[in-house]
């Protein structure tokens, strides 16, 4: 995954002693290019952490470890950004600014294009983004970000007076939680090393081909598999 880095002056330095645990999610109601643009000039008083092109690319305007200006609620009753108005009940126990324990994605779009649904590629995208950024906050913090709908969420769940569309309807959060819950295969460089020696016990004819590439032996094989071996070392086979 590539990230460009185009860090922007609207921003809280620090979290003000709280720690991210929340990924919240925004449509930019216009381009990429313009969102960061935008989000990066002190005018707009407006930031997030990243922002997601339809086509994938990733700009980040804000390190994880200072709060963007993205997802702002107020102690006021009276104001349409409350945070007693939260759906989120962490929003409204922690009374206080909701950017001090967000992270903020945007993602290029026009609601009234596709009501939020992303892009595949832009999708793929997100999804590795957020992988990312919770294995950050987890090295940085030493903080999980569960995986459901309290922790992966959008503005709207934050702001339903001043934010009802965004990210939208159609965003797909239950198809990027699914897809994280899916363990990540990382091959090691002794598994690819294994693998690799049991292609080459096969192919001295030692293994089986039938036998698949793993460690498991069937025990009924086992005693063939050492009369093969020590019949191979006999012959002086290299293996």
């Amino acid at each position: 995954m590539n990230i460009t880095k185009r860090l922007s002056p609207n921003k809280y330095k620090g979290r003000s002693g709280w720690k991210p645990d929340c990924i919240v999610c925004h449509i930019t109601e216009g381009a990429y290019m313009g969102a960061v643009s935008w989000l990066s000039n002190p005018v707009s008083e407006a930031s997030a952490h990243f922002v997601v092109a339809k086509d994938g690319r990733i700009t980040q305007l804000v390190e994880l470890t200072d709060g963007s200006w993205c997802n702002g609620t107020s102690s006021d009753p009276a104001s349409r950004i409350y945070f007693g108005k939260s759906t989120l009940s962490a929003v409204r126990d922690r009374k206080t600014n909701a950017n001090y324990y967000t992270i903020s994605i945007e993602h290029e779009g026009i609601w009234a294009d596709a009501h939020g649904k992303l892009a595949d590629a832009q999708l793929a995208a997100t999804i590795e983004l957020i992988r990312y950024i919770r294995a950050e906050v987890k090295r940085i913090y030493g903080v999980d970000i569960p995986l459901d709908r309290e922790h992966i969420v959008g503005h709207y769940q934050i702001s339903p007076v001043n934010k009802p569309n965004c990210p939208g309807s159609a965003f797909q959060f239950d198809e990027i939680i699914k897809q994280l819950r899916i363990p990540e295969v990382v091959v090691s460089d002794y598994e690819v090393e294994r693998t690799q020696d049991w292609a080459r016990l096969k192919k001295v004819g030692i293994l089986s081909s039938a036998i698949p590439d793993t460690t498991a032996v069937p025990k009924d094989e086992l005693a063939v598999i050492l009369c093969r071996f020590a019949d191979a070392l006999a012959k002086g086979v290299k293996i």
